[in-house]
């Protein structure tokens, strides 16, 4: 049961047995035609070393043979007066039983008489010209006589000079061989065969063991793949545990880290909205404490927008990523004119007032005309307030002139202006990301020191302009100084 339940952690799919089966072919036809290149390389070299050697061998025997029985044939003819007959019979079954093997095509005994030259491959004829005294007749006018003793005088040459056994090969499998034959000691002739070894049944048992020798070949290949198989599919599954237990560690600290971003976030935001609440609640007790019968129509106005303002800022620190609707809404019906008088008037220069250490000199050139906007003053007042503030504070020690200003351009356009004639920004806060984000508007971005709140004020603005579809940008006029623009498209 145990290696059962261990054979279904391995996942074998049709796919994988496909994959296996086709690089095996591949592997096989490739290995098979490698091999049968080179083995019938081998076996023609090995066939012709052993066609032509068999071939010689064949025919030196045979030749030494007739040169022993006609020495024999003669001796005894000397000694015992042996019977011619008897010497006939002998040569016949000598050069018949070489004919009878299926190597052996022909067999011719050639040699000079006079001053021709004869093929003899009758017992009678050989018997007559060595033991009987006469000359043979016509044995060497057939046709096959004449293509041997054709053979023989177009290597008669290199045979008396050499002494050695001559062969040649016609076509794939037949060869030509002429052995000395010697008489007395002397070389008279040759001993000529045609010969085409078989070696079909040598070649059917190697191709036997070859066969048998792939086969098993293919199945250790086999063998051997079902191994990397197994081997990889265990590795895997031990591989994709680990890459489990790494994710899982990844998500964990994943989540750490976004809720550490979030608990850093959310600091930001409380530190940020405390700092504007704060102000404005400074405002609304002022403004409480000089109330009276004169001024309450304008105290109550006045309270009421930072109140409402006071709220929208709480609102957004409760829900970071508002509904679209409580932005932007066709029940919204802006004056971004008054807002930014509102703004000025009340909440800067009650700040900075004239006269005083910290005092700054805000300049309005505000556009006549300007259609209302769709847009919660508030979101507007979240947008602008933290710009104008981010100007004043990093020009805290220059004559600062501040100038706000608003127009509709060519294109249609609400184009919105925070300019002031201060340092400018640096040329850092000013290069822009893969994104087009210009390092001045990320968050934690800023050139205050010793403050790890802040680099908070241009980033908001830039994300609630987006959340209003407007663009907000950075730039350092030629004049000198430093310029926001707010676009917003009209209509």
């Amino acid at each position: 049961m145990k290696e059962k339940a261990a054979l279904h952690n391995y996942r074998f799919e049709v796919q994988h047995f496909v994959v296996l089966f086709i690089i095996v072919i591949i592997f096989q036809t490739a290995l098979s035609f490698i091999n049968n290149q080179s083995t019938n390389h081998l076996f023609q070299q090995a066939m012709d070393y052993y066609r032509r050697d068999s071939a010689e061998r064949v025919a030196d025997l045979t030749t030494t043979a007739l040169e022993l029985l006609i020495e024999q044939g003669r001796y005894e003819n000397e000694l015992q007066a042996l019977n011619g007959n008897v010497a006939v019979e002998a040569l016949d079954k000598l050069l018949s039983q070489q004919t009878l093997q299926r190597n052996i095509d022909e067999v011719f005994l050639i040699v000079h008489s006079g001053d021709s030259v004869i093929a003899l491959r009758e017992g009678q004829d050989i018997y007559d010209l060595y033991l009987g005294g006469g000359v043979a007749g016509s044995a060497g006018q057939e046709e096959i006589g004449r293509n041997a003793i054709a053979y023989f005088e177009q290597n008669q040459q290199l045979l008396l000079t050499e002494e050695q056994i001559i062969s040649s090969l016609e076509g794939d499998n037949t060869f030509h061989v002429l052995v000395p034959f010697y008489d007395k000691g002397e070389i008279v002739g040759a001993a000529y065969m045609r010969v085409t070894p078989d070696v079909a049944g040598f070649l059917s048992l190697i191709e036997t063991a070859y066969n048998q020798s792939g086969i098993l070949f293919t199945g250790l290949i086999l063998m051997g793949f079902m191994a990397m198989f197994f081997i990889y599919s265990y590795t895997a599954k031990e591989r994709d545990q680990v890459q489990q237990q790494l994710f899982e560690q990844r998500s964990k600290q994943l989540r750490e880290q976004v809720e550490h971003q979030k608990e850093s976030l959310f600091t930001k935001r409380i530190y940020h909205t405390h700092h504007k609440a704060e102000k404005v609640m400074g405002f609304i007790k002022e403004d409480l404490r000089n109330l009276d019968a004169p001024n309450l129509d304008e105290t109550r106005h006045r309270v009421t927008k930072y109140a409402n303002f006071v709220s929208r800022v709480i609102y957004d620190m409760k829900s970071y990523d508002p509904p679209i609707h409580v932005i932007r809404n066709p029940i919204f019906r802006t004056d971004i004119n008054e807002v930014i008088e509102f703004m000025v008037a009340n909440i800067f220069r009650r700040v900075y007032r004239e006269g005083e250490s910290n005092a700054v000199q805000i300049k309005l050139d505000l556009a006549e005309g300007i259609p209302v906007l769709h847009i919660n003053e508030y979101v507007i007042w979240e947008i602008i307030e933290p710009l104008i503030q981010n100007a004043i504070e990093h020009n805290i020690d220059h004559d600062l002139i501040l100038t706000l200003s608003t127009e509709i351009t060519a294109e249609n356009e609400l184009l919105i202006k925070i300019a002031d004639n201060g340092r400018g920004f640096a040329r850092n806060l000013l290069e822009s990301d893969e994104e087009g984000v210009k390092a001045l508007f990320k968050e934690s971005v800023s050139t205050k020191e010793g403050s790890q709140n802040s680099g908070y004020g241009c980033y908001l603005a830039r994300e609630i302009s987006r959340r209003c579809g407007w663009q907000l940008d950075a730039y350092n006029p030629a004049g000198g100084g430093a310029c926001f623009t707010i676009t917003a498209k009209l209509g």
